[in-house]
Order: C-alpha cells, then sequence, then structure tokens
C-alpha cells in the first residue's frame, strides 16, 4: 500500500487536527512499516498519533504468563481516551494463532473483549485491511489478485465517492418503496418506511464505497436473480431467491434452498439494501468485501441489522450482489 493511498484513507476516515488518534495495528514487525505509515499519517493531519500492535507472536509470550493483575480498569479506561480508532490489520485480527494454557487464553479473550467494548465507544472506528498474503488467504482469491484488487480499490477519489453516495441518499429520502428488477422478469419489494440510508464513504469498514439501508424485517416480497450467486465459497451460477415477508423461502436451486431452509429463522430474514460505489471495483470476484462496493451493483444481505437501525438480531451478516435496476415505488 503507498503512503500516498495510506494518507488518503487516514483524511478520509475524518482525523482532523488536535484529535487523538489510535493506531491499533493487528501485525508483526515484518509488516510494521505499514502501521507507521498511519501514524505519520496522522500527524501530519494535526492529529496525535499512539501505535498500538497487536502481534501474534508477543501476544503468545505476554498471555503465556500474564496474571490477572496484569490488566486491571486502570489500563482499559486508556482507551476511552481517544476520538478515533484505526484498526490495521496485515492478517486477522483477534485471532491469537498459538496454544496457550485454557486459564490464559481465558486470560487473552477478556483482554481482547475489553479493549474492543472501550474502542467501540470511541466516536469513529476505522477497520482497514492491509493488502497482504495473510488477509489474501480470508478472501479465497489468489494473493496477487487479491493485492491488486485492494490497492486499486482503496486509491480512489473518496471525496468524489463521499459525493456520489451523498447524492444516491438524497434521491431516496423519504421514499418508503423499492422495487429490485433483475434477471429476466424477477421483481424484489422492499418495505423502507421509517429506516436511514447511511453512507460507507471511508470512515467505516475500508475499502469502501457503497450506501445502505435495513428494510422493515417483514415486508420484503419477490424474486431476486443473481447470475453470480457465491454461498460458503462455492459459485453457483443464474440462482433465484423466493422471498416472502421478509424471509427466503426457496431458491431455485436446490442445494441452496436447503441451505436457507437449515438455519434459524433470524439469519434468513432479509436485513440490508445497500448500492455499490467504488468505480475502482469494476467486476464481481467473490470476495463480498470488494463485491458490495463495486459501483452499478446492488446487495441484498440476511441476518443482524440491529447495528444500523434494524431490528433484527442474528448471530450471522451474508452479503449477496447482483446487478439490477432499483426502481422507486412509493
Amino acid at each position: 500500500m503507498k503512503s500516498e493511498t495510506v494518507s488518503k484513507i487516514v483524511k478520509a476516515s475524518g482525523v482532523s487536527s488536535g484529535e487523538l488518534v489510535l493506531v491499533h495495528f493487528w501485525g508483526e514487525d515484518a509488516d510494521k512499516e505499514i502501521a507507521n505509515s498511519f501514524v505519520a499519517s496522522v500527524a501530519a493531519l494535526g492529529a496525535t498519533p499512539l501505535l498500538l500492535q497487536q502481534s501474534r507472536s508477543i501476544n503468545q509470550e505476554i498471555f503465556s504468563s500474564a496474571k490477572e493483575s496484569c490488566f486491571d480498569d486502570r489500563y482499559f479506561d486508556l482507551f476511552s481516551k481517544f476520538d478515533a480508532v484505526l484498526d490495521v490489520f496485515a492478517y486477522r485480527p483477534i485471532v491469537l494463532g498459538y496454544q496457550i494454557e485454557d486459564e490464559q487464553m481465558a486470560l487473552y479473550r477478556r483482554y481482547i473483549s475489553q479493549v474492543f467494548y472501550k474502542l467501540m465507544k470511541c466516536r469513529r472506528f476505522t477497520q482497514i485491511r492491509v493488502p497482504t498474503e495473510a488477509n489474501a488467504a480470508e478472501s479465497n482469491l489468489d494473493p496477487q489478485d487479491y493485492v491488486q484488487r485492494m490497492n486499486k480499490a482503496y486509491d480512489i477519489d473518496y471525496e468524489a465517492v463521499h459525493i456520489a453516495c451523498k447524492r444516491e441518499t438524497e434521491r431516496f429520502a423519504g421514499v418508503k418503496q423499492v422495487a429490485v428488477h433483475t434477471g429476466a422478469d424477477c421483481m424484489l419489494y422492499l418495505d423502507l418506511t421509517g429506516r436511514v440510508w447511511h453512507i460507507d464513504a471511508g470512515d467505516g469498514d475500508l475499502p469502501c464505497g457503497e450506501i445502505y439501508i435495513a428494510p422493515v424485517e417483514n415486508k420484503t416480497n419477490g424474486n431476486v436473480f443473481f447470475k453470480a450467486f457465491y454461498l460458503d465459497d462455492v459459485k453457483y451460477s443464474n440462482v433465484t431467491l423466493q422471498i416472502l415477508n421478509g424471509e427466503i423461502s426457496g431458491s431455485s436451486h436446490t442445494e441452496i434452498a436447503k441451505h436457507f431452509a437449515e438455519l434459524p429463522k433470524e439469519n434468513r430474514i432479509v436485513c440490508e439494501l445497500g448500492l455499490g460505489m467504488n468505480p475502482n471495483v469494476t467486476d464481481l470476484c467473490g470476495y463480498t468485501v470488494l463485491d458490495e462496493k463495486m459501483a452499478g451493483t446492488f446487495h441484498i444481505a440476511v441476518g443482524a441489522n440491529n447495528m444500523f437501525g434494524g431490528e433484527n438480531e442474528a448471530s450471522d451478516h451474508i452479503d449477496f450482489v447482483g446487478c439490477g435496476k432499483i426502481e422507486v415505488i412509493l
């Protein structure tokens, strides 16, 4: 990731002069240069950076011998002082990656839980996946392809994307119902009454570029078609989902219908409608983090939406990305 791109990301996240900003880095010393680049970019905007490294190898040493007294309320209270958090990960966060005694692992889990509890109370919390081979493993893409796609998705005009997102949310302001036209004759109707559109243009989960809303949970009805449909890392072609009163009730593909039928009800409720707005994501690859941001696409999700204005609590939140036309009905 170029230093110029890092600077654009930091600025887009909302960092401003006088703020206290935590760069929360998940990675080893070999990748620490990228963390240092974020620290420097924060300082360049007149904010005060502080770097906390969560290295698996270092944490393994610490928590193999740490005592309960090592991390008390005084330690965790320090995290409540930050204005913003840049959560930068060169590999999957939280996972320790080492075997340690059960009692020590329990201490590590409590430590991580309390750290995040405090950090999520900060005014802004931005997650940034570093384009590394370790993160590529989570995407099921070829590492070189992953790095190229991610770098391209990050290297955008963030202000222009924000303006485009704002324009789209204004277009749908006050709209109570929309229809998604897909395939030859599929129509999906979603009720948006009382729900608010959200913009992701650099201050949330990066790479960014989408607007999204939580539709009324029991009022999504119709059929929706996907030319390419990814489920549990398997690609299916020409898939139609049937949705009745907000719940996925069937599919044109037997295996997919069986998958949803076996889920708890809350995990098959349509919980999100989103529109991709990132011009540098130009084709679908099966990695939702990128696909849902592709300009010109829509996505629906099933599962939890109580974190962005909905009422459905669930253990999962799974997105499905497609191409179609959004029509305002009411």
